[in-house]
């Protein structure tokens, strides 16, 4: 099955989030709120879930959507991961670009009499 991700939204570089992305599979279903998440061990692809308190009031948490194996699992996690590494790099490409302008606009003086 063919998968496509794109990065939604950018969260901040100080947080365990990255960003939150959406797949869409074959062109015929659309997950949203896929977390790109930092750990110890690297980047990685959460899927969407949902929490809950259990009738003890401990706090549960629930899987929205996942892979039924390990191929369907890295194929999401693998677009999810490059969509974001290029939305970041075009991020970065645009901030570089910005501050090479600003740095090559020479100071506009202005004087009246």
């Amino acid at each position: 099955m063919k998968v496509k991700a794109q990065i939604d939204r950018f969260i901040g570089k100080d947080n365990r989030i990255k960003a939150y992305a959406s797949i869409i599979l074959g062109d015929e279903y659309v997950i949203r709120d896929i977390a790109v998440m930092d750990s110890k061990n690297g980047l990685f692809a959460r899927m969407p879930y949902r929490s809950y308190k259990d009738r003890n009031g401990n706090m549960q948490y629930s899987d929205v959507a996942f892979a039924l194996n390990e191929t369907s699992r890295n194929a999401v996690s693998d677009a999810v991961l490059e969509a974001y590494e290029q939305r970041l790099h075009m991020e970065e490409d645009e901030s570089q670009g910005l501050e090479e302008q600003e740095e090559n606009e020479a100071p506009v003086f202005e004087q009246r009499m």
